[in-house]
């Protein structure tokens, strides 16, 4: 018997597929096994989706498994490689229970902390550029697991006052991408947030651990 091509939810949730996109419609390649039944169908190569699709009518796109669970409607379901024997189905109910970890600290689930003593010099130096450009307070650095996840990375900042939060975590984003990917890093995915996004609890356990950068304190002088 063969093997699912993702043989965890994590490995599925953190993967990247192909799918197709109809050139004229824009609607997703899909199916419906069953009456009420909706899936979308993607590929985990290009050699099994053009021998799928006629790529003539459909665009093959490349997307992250996260990005596409936040597209689905409810009751819509994903089947991985239909028809090969390697393939996968994630029932409308199975994705729902995903959509739970999109977010990087879910509710209600166990979070464990870990040092990211393997980041890069390349890495930290990037990024703390990134965070002095944009007048970051604070830049934390962590690994942690959420339930039963492989290891994550965190990248926590503490904007400056009046600054756009999206802003700097696109800088930051910007500056691992350009540096590392998550891949490279050992990890399946890095979250960059502001740090009062972080649960509380979890911001207690950190401390002051974990600071890779501290912005200067503004003082007024007194003449």
């Amino acid at each position: 018997m063969t093997d699912p091509v993702f043989a965890t939810k994590w490995d599925f949730l953190f993967a990247r597929v192909l799918i197709g996109v109809d050139r004229t419609t824009g609607v997703f390649s899909g199916s419906e096994p069953a009456p009420g039944q909706q899936m979308v169908a993607v590929w985990t190569s290009e050699d099994i989706a053009t021998e799928a699709l006629h790529v003539e009518s459909w665009e093959l796109k490349q997307i992250k498994v996260r990005d596409l669970l936040r597209l689905l409607p409810a009751g819509i379901g994903v089947v991985v490689d239909p028809e090969t024997t390697s393939g996968m189905t994630a029932t409308s109910s199975y994705v729902a229970q995903l959509k739970r970890y999109l977010v990087p600290f879910p509710p209600d689930s166990q979070v464990r902390l870990g040092d990211w003593d393997a980041m890069p010099q390349g890495l930290r130096h990037a990024l703390v550029q990134a965070a002095t450009r944009h007048g970051v307070q604070e830049l934390r650095a962590f690994t942690y697991t959420v339930d039963d996840s492989p290891s994550l990375g965190c990248l926590a900042y503490v904007p400056a006052p009046g600054s756009e939060a999206s802003a700097v975590t696109a800088a930051l984003d910007a500056a691992l991408a350009s540096a590392a990917s998550p891949v490279a890093l050992g990890l399946p995915a890095v979250n960059v947030v502001a740090l009062d996004e972080v649960p509380q609890e979890v911001r207690a356990a950190l401390g002051d651990a974990h600071v890779i950068h501290r912005g200067r304190r503004s003082t007024r002088w007194r003449r």
